[in-house]
């Protein structure tokens, strides 16, 4: 089987480093004759089995119907495409804007060139079905978790940092409102002087809102201010120091369509907090015990973070479930899964 991957090209993009673990695994399974940009597409990349598109929606153009590059790219494509949404956006604001969100989600992913859409969530795959999109179309790939990788010793990690005497809590990945920074921000104000939160993240560089601005804000005017780091964007080898240093991870998102930063605290093995909302929960029932999950609110967080610090066999029960569901849900498993899908697809088009 022979297939073109288009993936973005670019630095500090979640999907990228996705796609480049993902490729990995997939040149072991089948002939990955080319991988590209999508806006670098050439016509002799059709002359594949199948193409295979990483989309969301900032690397297209957005949401907006007439800014977005998606439906020029399917003109031109010939053999069958499958397409991995790391995004859906539900219609949602005033009229126009409901309307331009329905009329892009169209143009994405109702195009009969499109054969099967991969989600990482069985929360995506029915919130995109609720919106009328074919069910019969949609499969859940669960996100890739990386092979565990060589962390530094935790003193001499905590040493460099400068946190050896805190309770060290981490929020990792871009700075972002449905990531829940500020809801972390309030529940340390609920928390003592022995608890340090570090936000080891920056702003993403498709980001042109205030958030990051107001959230930097919050923390300076904020009675915690003084426990809370933000780090700005880390190099890879400065966050798993980061995730070295740290006696608990959260990840108090609003929603989720599967994440990269949650994925290598799970291959870290650390102690995970969580938000309850249904794609954390999706992981709990696939192993109990890989997370910790609480109401997405501060006082919520604040408890848990508390309780989570006070047990130590709790923590260390949490990191062992993390660590399992890492086991069990490897990249190499999602691309042997994302290859089940390509078969089905091509035999379909040879049936």
């Amino acid at each position: 089987m022979r297939i073109t991957l288009l993936a973005p090209d670019r630095p500090r993009c979640g999907v990228a480093d996705y796609s480049r673990l993902l490729l990995h695994e997939l040149q072991r399974l089948v002939e990955v004759v080319h991988v590209a940009d999508p806006l670098a597409f050439r016509a002799e990349m059709n002359r594949v089995d199948l193409v295979h598109i990483q989309h969301q929606y900032f690397l297209f153009g957005g949401v907006a119907p007439w800014r977005n590059r998606f439906p020029a790219l399917l003109r031109r494509l010939r053999p069958p495409a499958v397409l991995t949404a790391h995004e859906f956006v539900e219609p949602v604001g005033g009229p126009a804007r409901r309307a331009a969100i329905r009329l892009v989600n169209r143009l994405q992913f109702c195009s009969p060139r499109v054969r099967r859409i991969l989600v990482h969530t069985e929360a995506d795959r029915d919130r995109m079905a609720a919106q009328g999109f074919d069910a019969s179309r949609l499969r859940v790939v669960r996100h890739g978790v990386p092979r565990p990788p060589r962390l530094e010793d935790r003193e001499e990690a905590r040493r460099l940092l400068g946190v050896e005497d805190r309770f060290v809590v981490v929020l990792f990945g871009f700075l972002s409102r449905r990531k829940g920074h500020l809801l972390a921000v309030e529940a340390m104000e609920r928390l003592d002087e022995a608890i340090m939160l570090v936000l080891a993240g920056g702003r993403h560089p498709d980001d042109r809102t205030d958030f990051v601005s107001g959230l930097e804000a919050r923390v300076a005017a904020s009675p915690a201010g003084g426990r809370i780091r933000v780090t700005g964007y880390l190099a890879h080898e400065e966050m798993l120091r980061v995730l070295s240093a740290a006696d608990l991870v959260v990840a108090p998102f609003t929603e989720s369509s599967g994440s990269g930063s949650l994925a290598w605290a799970l291959a870290c093995g650390k102690p995970i907090l969580a938000s309850d909302i249904g794609p954390h929960r999706e992981i709990v029932a696939q192993v109990p015990g890989a997370l910790a999950l609480a109401r997405p609110s501060p006082d919520a967080l604040a408890e848990a973070i508390g309780h989570i610090r006070a047990d130590a066999s709790l923590r260390t029960a949490l990191a062992q479930g993390a660590a399992a569901y890492a086991v069990r849900h490897t990249y190499a498993r999602a691309a042997e899964e994302t290859v089940e899908v390509y078969q089905e697809v091509i035999r379909e088009g040879s049936g």
